[in-house]
């Protein structure tokens, strides 16, 4: 293989592992070669990734903890560091969404979806990124939505948080470019995850993503997992600052 485009035995921190692009991501990665430290809060989550895929404990450290709690994630990073002594690349993919009108969000639940999406994201920045700038090199991939960018009705809160990792894509793309380190933002469109069986109930809802997608079709984990990929190898060593759409052509109208 052409070693622009190997990760193997770099160190690779997942959050939101358990399920979706996380899970996906952490099979894909760990073919390829890389050292893993995936976290998700549901530990039961690694049991069935580990008999699907096999997954070798010395090559993987597993956690479980909720990645807006600031001692979890401090903890956890430690923990990565102890055990590979370097962190080479983050994928912040960890979040939640709702649909409900703006008036009708509670507090609670606005603030439960910026914690998790986007005060998450700042979090494992902040760990990761001080381990990346002594090292003088790393790769940051942040997993926002084309609802960052465009807007969607009653995803205000999701819109509003994956808005933020957005632009904190681009201000710690310029920040740590002296570093060598390249931070980038993915915009999934409407992908095949964990949630599309139950989106699929809202009958017209979806079919109206069908629709308006120019490919008449929803993308799945495994298309958002390989732009992971890209950007995590030395491939992409040119690219920062970016937003990378994978939504089938939904922002191209």
């Amino acid at each position: 293989m052409n070693r622009q485009f190997s990760i193997k035995d770099k160190v690779c921190i997942i959050t939101g592992a358990g399920k979706g692009i996380g899970r996906e991501s952490a099979r894909l990665f760990y073919g390829e070669g890389a050292k893993l430290a995936l976290i998700t809060r549901d530990k039961s989550d690694f049991s069935s990734l580990k008999e699907e895929t096999g997954l070798d404990d010395n090559r993987v450290l597993f956690y479980d903890g909720d990645v807006s709690d600031e001692e979890t994630v401090n903890r956890f990073v430690a923990e990565t560091v102890k055990r590979f002594k370097r962190v080479d690349i983050l994928i912040n993919n960890a979040g939640i969404r709702f649909r409900k009108p703006f008036l009708d969000i509670s507090t609670s639940e606005w603030n439960n979806v910026i914690n998790t999406n986007l005060n998450s994201t700042y979090l494992l920045c902040r760990e990761a990124g001080r381990h990346m700038v002594q090292q003088k090199i790393g790769k940051i991939i942040n997993i926002a939505s084309i609802i960052g960018t465009l807007g969607l009705p009653e995803l205000s809160a999701y819109g509003a948080s994956k808005g933020g990792m957005i632009t904190l894509t681009k201000c710690l793309a310029l920040e740590w470019a002296k570093y060598n380190i390249n931070v980038n933002a993915l915009a999934p469109g409407f992908c095949e995850t964990s949630y599309t069986e139950q989106f699929k109930k809202k009958t017209e809802l979806y079919k109206f993503t069908i629709e308006r997608t120019p490919q008449k079709k929803w993308g799945t984990s495994i298309d958002v997992a390989n732009a992971c990929l890209y950007l995590s190898t030395d491939a992409s060593k040119y690219i920062t600052g970016e937003v990378l759409n994978i939504d089938g052509g939904w922002s191209a109208w």
